[in-house]
């Protein structure tokens, strides 16, 4: 094994203000605007996470599910609590993401400057501040984009610890060398539980033990190994836990990632390479059905291939240069193993499963514009122009990001691009702040499917004390005092039967040629412009609703129902059986209102079309959950409880008068 060396840079007073440049430059870009950020489905159910681990109401053991049905790690949970133990407002989590990434900026200088020198660093950060796709996935509240920090601070550990510490026998490791030896691996299974993505960076920490195994301290090894085991004790525990209750959730979800023709190969992955390398191809994320008309909004300059072939020139020096080829195999890994290893296509490929790359394509950036920089003649001139043409570079990327946001911000967006700007729905959280009950119209209320379902209670989460979502058709619910309605866009023009939307509401205008978010507000309940409900003794179900009231008029089923507080993990089916002479002659199913949805004392209508009600003497009611993982296939009954509480059956029987 030949014996590696090279030179540690000192950071001096000076470094230290450009470190304060590039940080200043970072922060410009990654938290000026803060409003015109997404705030969509993936960031509001990981702030539900968030805000319920603060209330004290769980403890993930997992997180959101992954795209390929896989839960994943509850650290990003974790992480985003901190900034919801401050405040229960999205953009001020969103914030704290902006300056974490700020901060891995900073990470990528230090590396940079020490490793390999004060100009590679400068060029390095100020690529990386820059970048468009940096500045992108540095600031929404969504998990790909705040693991990269967590990985740039494991990799000085790892560097610092382990390449900077004397041989074993050659002289006495510093207690700060050792501690970062053993805060290596976990810091970096912090960032690799963040996204599976970053799982692909595993082989540099074990480089870095091969590399430089004389220099390993074992007692640091021993700590590392126990602080690991508790970094992944969570999700071990939450991944036994779902395979409890689903043993095939992980081998459906690798059935379903490799059922293809046969393994093929594809150059998707060296095309997001070229795209983060270079900074083109942003409108291709955000705007992807009208990437034209962004491109002749705001058109990026031609210069900045000039940035993808310092990259890849970077290579060539870092082999070739012999003060930095011991580093070689560290920033290679990290630079070209994850698209390497998605060239098969094995699983579809996205672009943000390179995030964790992108810092690499910076440094191999510096280190080709450092080298040019000494290659150039007239000495100081020379490298003045060098340095100073590509910081030009760098400015047309931060200006094209200013006007590119301005593109997002005012211009309508087609799904699945750019959604509303957080800013937009921060206005209407303001000016409904006032309201402890919210009614929210949308498409959908399932809280992992539907968007504005889960949204508005993370908006809402402190001012209000329920927020409910009701879809079009179907259901009806009557809060206890004054509330708003909020129907979102995705509702059609009559939701409900045009029982909240009947007044003229307040419009709150998303971007121009969006259908806006209108706003109605009631002092109490409406009335139910529907046919009498005939009320009955109250028959309670142990699942928390209570059946008080029903009519049948002209094919159709109504049920009256008054609700508990809602449980956010179990939701039911309801089922309506109509029977004459002991037969049954008609039947409605369908899903019951999600117990998200629940508050208590809320009155709630349900209705479905159903055939027999004009010759039928009895309407038996059910709710029934379907069970799932090794429960799958059968019908879960709730009791209906007797006055003492007691179950005493699993059907509500009504006779018919």
């Amino acid at each position: 094994m030949p014996v590696f060396s090279m030179r540690v840079h000192n950071i001096t007073r000076r470094d230290w203000l450009t470190l304060l440049l590039i940080l200043f430059v970072a922060g410009l870009l990654r938290l000026g605007q803060p409003g015109i950020v997404e705030f969509f489905h993936d960031e509001a159910m990981l702030s539900s996470l968030a805000q319920d681990m603060v209330d004290g109401k769980h403890f993930p053991l997992t997180g959101i599910n992954s795209s390929t049905g896989i839960p994943n790690p509850p650290i990003n949970v974790y992480i985003m609590a901190l900034p919801y133990a401050i405040s229960s407002d999205p953009q001020v989590a969103t914030i704290f993401v902006m300056l974490l990434n700020v901060l891995g900026v900073g990470l990528l200088w230090l590396i940079a400057h020490r490793y390999f020198g004060k100009t590679t660093a400068l060029i390095a950060g100020l690529t990386y501040a820059a970048s468009p796709w940096a500045i992108l996935y540095s600031r929404k509240i969504w998990a790909q984009d705040f693991h990269t920090p967590f990985l740039l601070l494991a990799l000085f550990l790892g560097l610092y610890g382990f390449w900077e510490a004397p041989r074993r026998g050659e002289g006495r490791a510093n207690r700060w060398q050792i501690t970062a030896q053993a805060l290596c691996l976990p810091t970096m299974l912090i960032g690799m539980q963040i996204h599976f993505a970053a799982w692909a960076l595993v082989p540099m920490y074990m480089l870095l033990i091969v590399m430089r195994h004389r220099r390993v301290r074992w007692g640091a090894l021993v700590a590392s190994a126990l602080l690991s085991a508790l970094v992944l004790l969570p999700y071990g525990l939450g991944l036994a836990q779902t395979l409890q209750d689903d043993p095939t959730r992980v081998s459906a979800a690798a059935e379903r990632s490799t059922a293809t023709e046969g393994l093929s190969f594809d150059n998707a992955s060296l095309e997001a390479v070229i795209a983060l390398a270079t900074g083109y191809g942003v409108e291709t994320w955000v705007a992807p059905n009208q990437t034209e008309d962004m491109l002749a909004a705001v058109p990026p300059p031609a210069l900045w291939w000039i940035i993808g072939g310092a990259a890849l020139l970077g290579v060539g020096v870092l082999l070739w240069q012999a003060s930095l080829r011991p580093l070689a195999p560290i920033v290679l890994i990290w630079a070209l193993l994850p698209p390497l290893v998605l060239l098969p296509q094995w699983t579809p490929v996205y672009i943000h499963y390179f995030i964790a790359s992108i810092p690499a394509y910076m440094l191999l950036a510096g280190i080709s514009v450092a080298w040019l920089s000494r290659q150039v003649p007239l000495k100081q001139a020379g490298r003045a122009i060098i340095l100073g043409a590509y910081l030009v570079i760098l400015v047309t990327q931060g200006l094209w990001w200013r006007g590119a946001l301005r593109y997002l911000d005012q211009n309508a967006i087609e799904p699945p691009g750019f959604s509303v700007p957080l800013h937009y729905l921060e206005t209407i959280r303001t000016r409904l702040s006032r309201y402890n009950d919210v009614v929210v119209l949308s498409y959908g209320m399932s809280w992992s499917l539907h968007h504005e379902s889960v949204v508005w209670p993370v908006m809402w989460h402190i001012q209000s004390k329920c927020v409910r979502t009701l879809v079009p058709d179907g259901y009806a619910v009557f809060p206890d005092g004054p509330f708003a309605v909020l129907k979102a866009p995705d509702a059609p023009n009559d939701p409900v039967r045009g029982l909240y939307t009947s007044d003229t509401p307040v419009i709150y205008p998303a971007r121009p040629g969006e259908t806006p978010y209108e706003v109605y507000t009631f002092d109490s309940a409406p009335a139910w412009s529907g046919p009498d409900i005939t009320s009955i003794e109250p028959i309670r179900f142990d699942m928390g609703a209570t059946l008080t009231g029903y009519a049948l008029d002209g094919g159709t089923v109504y049920l009256e129902w008054q609700l508990a507080d809602g449980r956010d993990d179990l939701n039911y089916q309801y089922s309506a059986q109509l029977f004459a002479a002991g037969e049954r002659v008609g039947q409605y199913d369908t899903v019951f209102w999600q117990q998200r949805h629940w508050c208590a004392g809320d009155r709630l209508l349900t209705w479905g079309p159903i055939s027999g009600d004009d010759t039928a003497t009895e309407l038996q009611v059910s709710l029934y959950r379907i069970g799932t993982g090794s429960q799958a296939g059968q019908f879960l009954n709730a009791n209906v409880l007797d006055a003492a509480g007691a179950p005493s059956g699993q059907y509500a029987v009504i006779p018919l008068k």
